[in-house]
């Protein structure tokens, strides 16, 4: 089979497809053959969204009714979901005084239990069709701190742990899952969490595009990879941090004095 029919026949739900890593997604597995449909909040974005795939649907991932429709939209459309993209995520970008716990709330709502409502709604559906992948788009900063990151890093923590946890409880069911973890990707991403200066405040440092990151999503659920961390550099600085978190704290104070 050929890489541009490897998703031929499945369906494939990516959340938060308007713009970004999203977008590059649902046009990646489009390419691949697959039958695409794609949720956001942005209803231009949706419209223009809805001339490349099968579906754009609106959705707000923090309304359990809203998420029960989307899903159960889907269902009545297509019959069944083979693969679930949990990619819509929101940053913030704020020093631990100004992070609020509604703050924290926010972050935690959209990036961890978004995700677990979705799967909530459609993972019975997946498991009785006895196949099927649930991707789950984390981060770096989901193995790792960052200063002015603690709701993001919380709810990326929060998220690849859910999802090793849920791995082991689909052990044998025939359904995959499969953790993403991309490093600072060119996507407006940084702007909507208000760090507006990102690029200047890492000279030097290339962002990966989001077709790159799209790209190799797809090849990891193509493997079935249990989890991924996308760039040479972000493997480096997660084992490095792993192996030695008084050297690379060091490393970064010498950074922040320059």
């Amino acid at each position: 089979m050929g890489k541009a029919e490897s998703f031929q026949g499945q369906v494939v739900l990516v959340t938060g497809a308007t713009s970004g890593i999203g977008l590059a997604l649902a046009r990646a597995f489009t390419a691949a053959g697959a039958t695409v449909v794609g949720t956001g909040r942005d209803q231009a974005r949706l419209a223009q969204l809805g001339q490349e795939i099968d579906l754009a649907l609106t959705l707000d991932l923090c309304d359990e009714r809203a998420v029960s429709t989307a899903a159960d939209t889907v269902l009545d459309r297509h019959g069944r979901v083979d693969v679930l993209i949990h990619n819509a995520g929101i940053g913030m970008f704020e020093a631990w005084p100004q992070t609020d716990v509604a703050a924290m709330q926010r972050v935690m709502d959209v990036n961890l239990y978004g995700a677990v409502r979705l799967t909530r709604a459609l993972l019975p559906s997946m498991v009785e069709q006895g196949s099927g992948c649930l991707v789950s788009i984390a981060s770096v900063a989901g193995e790792r701190g960052y200063a002015k990151h603690t709701a993001y890093c919380a709810s990326k923590h929060a998220l690849i742990g859910w999802s090793r946890s849920l791995r082991k409880d689909l052990r044998g069911s025939g359904v995959d899952v499969v953790i993403v973890c991309p490093p600072a990707a060119d996507t407006p991403f940084f702007a909507n969490a208000g760090f507006f200066d990102y690029k200047e405040k890492h000279p030097g440092q290339s962002m990966m595009s989001a077709e790159a990151v799209a790209s190799q999503t797809l090849q990891a659920v193509q493997r079935r990879s249990s989890q991924v961390i996308l760039s040479p550099r972000a493997k480096a600085l997660w084992l490095l941090d792993k192996l030695a978190p008084p050297l690379v704290d060091g490393l970064q104070k010498l950074k922040d004095r320059r």
